[in-house]
């Protein structure tokens, strides 16, 4: 829901959010999942962000999330091409490196850490231009998005598209491995803006198409209610001598 408007590798102190789902049960007793998130309040950094869920294209049956006045949460890029990974190395264009004598070589890729076999995905629609192997970069695919982007991801596993492939955003395109010269699994990010390599992070990425301005009416009045509820729930207060210092949790955790 926020993978493009937030960057989680960022959380700041004090980010908090709240979440509207329904529980599904069977026979009104056994508890069977949460079905999908219907609306969601996230404070990042002092900054709410909305996010309601609504259908976009009732034809394709296809739900976006959309914010309290109806802007498309979805970017056109994610903002990582891994889940639940770390950055183990920024871009950095004055990076030294004690193994080649402490001497600026520019890192114009973005280290996303990973275990081994973790899927790599694609940040964007796009055609795949290369999937290959060379050199340092192992096995790696490069996603040509339009005439202003491209991405590539380095140091593959194994790749799972071909050269001249279709692919859309979010899709596997290989796994995480340690091809190439590198000391750890990891996927080395690399982004192209007008055939120029740019920090990622540091991109204002374009925004997705908003609500169609003939929805928007209907949608303004189904939020209306929900956004009254997100707004009325509160944050649970914990007193500071109910909180479980570090003796106490090996306790619990028994």
């Amino acid at each position: 829901m926020y993978a493009w408007t937030i960057d989680f590798f960022r959380l700041q102190k004090g980010d908090k959010f709240k979440v509207i789902y329904k529980e599904k049960y069977i026979n009104d007793s056994i508890y069977a999942g949460a079905g999908p998130i219907e609306a969601a309040y996230f404070e990042h950094n002092g900054r709410p962000i909305y996010a309601f869920s609504y259908e976009n294209d009732s034809l394709k049956n296809i739900r976006d999330y959309f914010d309290e006045e109806a802007n498309n949460l979805r970017r056109t890029f994610l903002r990582a091409p891994v889940q639940f990974s770390r950055i183990s190395s920024r871009y950095n264009l004055k990076r030294r490196i004690k193994y080649y004598g402490n001497r600026i070589r520019p890192h114009k890729g973005t280290d996303y850490a990973a275990p081994l076999g973790t899927p790599i995905l694609a940040t964007a629609d796009g055609t795949v231009t290369e999937s290959t192997r060379r050199g340092g970069n192992g096995k790696y695919v490069k996603i040509r998005h339009n005439g202003t982007y491209s991405t590539q991801y380095l140091h593959m596993k194994k790749q799972n598209v071909k050269r001249g492939q279709y692919v859309r955003q979010g899709d596997v395109i290989g796994w995480i491995g340690m091809t190439g010269n590198t000391s750890g699994p990891h996927v080395c990010y690399r982004f192209w803006k007008n055939g120029r390599q740019v920090d990622p992070l540091k991109e204002e990425l374009p925004l997705a198409e908003p609500l169609d301005e003939s929805l928007q009416p209907e949608y303004f009045d189904y939020i209306g209610p929900i956004k009254d509820q997100l707004d009325c729930m509160s944050y649970p207060e914990i007193p500071t001598e109910e909180i479980i210092g570090s003796e106490d949790l090996a306790s619990a955790e028994k």
